[in-house]
């Protein structure tokens, strides 16, 4: 495979020729329209607003806008106050104790109180509900009403991590009055205490907000309107922040040279709090042995490849844990690009001659890419893959046929992957790439990886309440992962927000949340 980087000279071309042809077609905003309002596209797809159903990172953007929990991720990856005022652990890692912002109203005009928070979290535990995160509260026994503005998470087990999952967008709490009138309606007509007021969603289209005039911090917040638009097709979403349909855009990789510089949109970049990689099943011949696997870490140039297929937008990942994040291990072993030591490791592992496999993809540019990239690192090696191709939206449904929800899991059933590419956003802290990604039971562990150790580890550090004993565990986890290599670590991200001379004080975020305190607009003299 030859790896050709575009120029910006041949990119600039091809968006001004799109935007030609979209200028046809795309109405402009009126000035009215305009008028302290943003409006920001997104690359990915909305399902739901409700946070019992919610399973895409997308959604965890898109909830907080309408959606608040007892506490949120800032921009400095620390846990603060958001409907809890403070909060306490016992020494024991037992309890959870929660003091609850006092004043508070839903977008209905009903309280928010404990009752709410109690309400919220055992719907979730509800098995009756079949929530999608139930498991985030497996740990929970109960929850204790002290009074209207004090609540208790009283714990089956020591859990000093709770506090983390508690920030993830399953965690925002809707009114219960509103689900009482509509049920399942919530998921589709959000009502929650959050900065901004749902007021319609068109699938594929659009989902307009309005401020809420009574928020909590009345002076953080000054947009009028928010609109947010979903923009999958790359350089669509570009062409239209060039020409001010949009205000604010996620840019994708090829674009990230051309939007610095661009004369009509700023930038802002930061490295992404996630992880691409290829799995492997290690359930199976040929991934059932670690040489094989170590093998496949050592025949992957990532310098080149992000440099060559990614436009030199990311970092070579070292392990799982993205090295902003709190208890990165930075002293893993490094599997660095050796093709000899590759094929050494297969020939000791029997095979000499090389092996045939399948890999799992989907359509979408930075997978396909990486998968081209990939399969023909593999293949100079011995490693002959073949690449089986499918639709975004079925691709992960395709793994539940091997990996259940209730606990089932078949690595040698017919027709399951030896490889995959995967992507996974684990937020703040090292507990969620690690814990999600490779304890042995978890719905999300799709390689079949199993070591007692590395559970034991996990299910221990949930008992430790100092967080830097804690990330003693977690890194001590990452030396036994990397040495055991159920992936190809292949690299970290990079979150890339341009916005046009309209929006003022915008931040960008590490977790790709859409943060709007502060933010406003000021349309440009003539």
């Amino acid at each position: 495979m030859i790896l050709l980087r575009a120029t910006k000279t041949a990119c600039t071309a091809f968006l001004v020729a799109g935007a030609t042809l979209l200028s046809g077609c795309i109405e402009q905003r009126s000035a009215e329209e305009l008028k302290d309002s943003l409006v920001f596209g997104f690359e990915g797809t909305f399902h739901t607003f409700d946070p019992a159903r919610q399973v895409y990172a997308q959604e965890t953007q898109i909830m907080a806008q309408v959606l608040e929990g007892l506490v949120r991720w800032n921009r400095d990856l620390e846990i603060e106050p958001a409907l809890a005022e403070s909060w306490e652990l016992s020494e024991d890692a037992m309890q959870w104790r929660f003091i609850l912002r006092e004043g508070v109203e839903f977008h209905d005009g009903t309280p928010f109180d404990a009752h709410a928070v109690k309400w919220h979290f055992e719907r979730i535990m509800d098995p009756e509900t079949a929530s999608t995160r139930r498991t985030q509260l497996d740990g929970v026994d109960n929850i204790e009403l002290v009074n209207d503005y004090e609540i208790v998470f009283n714990l089956n087990e020591p859990d000093a991590t709770l506090i983390y999952r508690l920030g993830s967008a399953f965690a925002s709490i809707p009114s219960p009055t509103a689900y009482e009138r509509m049920g399942s309606g919530i998921g589709t007509n959000p009502v929650g205490t959050g900065p901004f007021e749902f007021v319609e969603w068109r699938p594929d289209v659009h989902i307009r907000f309005k401020r809420n005039e009574n928020y909590w911090e009345p002076d953080e917040y000054l947009l009028e309107r928010l609109e947010l638009r979903p923009v999958r097709e790359n350089t669509t979403r570009l062409i239209l922040l060039e020409q001010g349909v949009l205000d604010i855009a996620h840019v994708a990789f090829p674009h990230v040279q051309v939007a610095d510089e661009s004369d009509e949109v700023r930038l802002q970049t930061t490295p992404a709090l996630n992880i691409r990689y290829i799995g492997m099943n290690t359930g199976k011949p040929p991934f059932d042995d670690v040489r094989v696997r170590q093998a496949a870490n050592y025949a992957i140039n990532k310098e080149d490849m992000i440099e060559y297929s990614f436009f030199g937008v990311g970092e070579p990942a070292r392990g799982p844990v993205p090295s902003v994040v709190d208890g990165h291990n930075p002293d893993t072993h490094p599997y660095t690009y050796d093709p000899e030591r590759a094929r050494e490791l297969l020939a000791e592992a029997g095979y000499p001659d090389g092996v045939d496999v399948v890999m799992w993809t989907h359509e979408s540019g930075l997978y396909r890419t990486a998968a081209d990239a990939v399969a023909d690192y593999l293949r100079r090696v011995g490693i002959r893959v073949s690449i089986r191709l499918y639709d975004n939206a079925a691709y992960s449904s395709k793994f539940d046929e091997y990996i259940t929800r209730g606990g089932d899991r078949y690595p040698t059933r017919d027709g399951v992957f030896d490889m995959f590419l995967g992507g996974w956003s684990g937020g703040e802290t090292a507990f969620g790439y690690l814990d999600y990604l490779f304890r042995s039971d978890s719905y999300s562990n799709n390689t079949f990886y199993a070591n007692s150790e590395v559970d034991r580890l996990l299910q221990g550090s949930r008992a430790v309440v100092d967080t830097e004993e804690r990330n003693e565990y977690y890194r001590r986890v990452q030396e036994i992962v990397v040495e055991e290599a159920p992936w190809i670590f292949a690299f970290h991200g990079q979150e890339n927000i341009g916005y046009n001379s309209r929006v003022k004080n915008y931040q960008i975020h590490p977790a790709g949340r859409i943060m709007l305190q502060g933010v406003y607009v000021e349309d440009n003299e003539e």
